[in-house]
């Protein structure tokens, strides 16, 4: 079905027996009776689905709830989810969920929270992909003579920027802090060797070198601004090469960018973590050169550096989570490219050998 006929709006009181489409409530006069108050009194609303006039689905807010956990200032509560049984399986309840989200958040609600009992993985899953991970409780409740209990999960809305940068030498966990980070911010991800296969404008020789490279760029570039111009915001980029890291003051001035350098100041650690990886040859000597290179290089324009020695993947998202929400972004700055020897190029990388 064409989701341009489906429309989310907030029942009014005098409709709200329409509910009993969607529930079998034991108790019908209570259930209105209660939500009356709540939606007159300011405290929450419900939002509804509807095909046409026909109710298909809502979606219970609390702005306010005696259990600080669920709803405070600038925190809104989510429950009672459903869809009609006839209208699941089609996308449309993560369009509702989408919508009422979006509305929340233009509203000032920086965090959401929602309560998912232990055995309903279809609704964990989709309250995960929405960001909804963080466990604030655990909870039991009654309604209408049965009990239930249940974890209430967060959503916190991240601070919007436009991109963020991941860059680093070879086997530190740069792919690895990219997916964690585009999984939390929930933009857009940018990595270079998405860049589809080329052959050479004659057809009759191979590509390669720094004609392959300059091709690899300028998709990357032009991906994420793609991203970006159809208002996409927290877009993680990663594997460029490093070299590259230069360019970035230059294409990107003006937006509000952040590079993350990931180093590892123990080279044990770091060996140990390219071995294991075990994807095709590695050259040791090149990582050891290229690492100490890339380490040493002062910080460039809106870069942040950590250091991963010593650090699960886990305590180096939680670090560069903080970096991005708090690091205030220069956009007025004067910038003159550092020579390409501080940067370890793989084009170039015969040169450490």
């Amino acid at each position: 079905m064409n989701k341009e006929v489906f429309t989310v709006r907030t029942i009014k009181p005098e409709n709200l027996h329409i509910l009993t489409r969607l529930f079998d409530y034991n108790n019908v006069e209570e259930m209105i009776s209660e939500n009356r108050r709540m939606i007159e009194s300011g405290a929450g609303d419900i939002f509804c689905l509807y095909f046409g006039d026909i109710l298909i689905g809502e979606l219970r807010v609390r702005y306010r709830s005696d259990d600080k956990n669920e709803a405070a200032d600038g925190r809104a509560y989510l429950y009672a989810y459903r869809i009609h049984k006839d209208f699941q399986s089609r996308g449309l309840g993560k369009y509702l969920l989408r919508t009422v989200i979006q509305r929340l958040t233009d509203c000032g609600y920086k965090e959401l929270t929602v309560g998912v009992e232990d055995d309903n993985d279809r609704a964990k899953h989709i309250y995960e992909s929405f960001g909804f991970t963080e466990i604030l409780a655990r909870k039991r409740e009654e309604y209408q003579g049965d009990g239930y209990e249940y974890n209430l999960y967060m959503r916190r809305s991240p601070d919007l920027r436009n991109f963020i940068f991941i860059c680093g030498s070879s086997g530190v966990g740069k792919s690895t802090l990219a997916r964690a980070l585009f999984k939390y911010y929930r933009g857009a991800l940018v990595e270079q060797n998405q860049a589809p296969e080329v052959g050479s404008f004659e057809g009759n020789e191979e590509v390669g070198g720094l004609f392959e490279e300059r091709i690899c760029w300028d998709w990357f570039v032009s991906t994420a601004m793609c991203y970006w111009r159809q208002g996409l915001k927290n877009i993680v980029a990663d594997d460029f090469d490093d070299l590259r890291t230069a360019d970035i003051p230059v294409v990107f001035k003006g937006y509000d960018y952040i590079i993350i350098k990931l180093i590892c100041s123990d080279y044990e650690q770091h060996y140990r973590q390219m071995k294991n990886r075990g994807e095709g040859l590695i050259d040791f000597d090149l990582l050891e050169k290229s690492s100490d290179k890339i380490n040493k290089r002062a910080p460039l324009v809106n870069e942040v550096v950590i250091d991963v020695a010593g650090k699960s993947p886990e305590e180096v998202f939680r670090i560069a989570r903080d970096c991005i929400d708090n690091h205030k972004c220069d956009f007025d700055y004067e910038y003159e490219k550092p020579p390409m020897e501080n940067f370890y190029s793989w084009v170039f990388a015969n040169g450490l050998r």
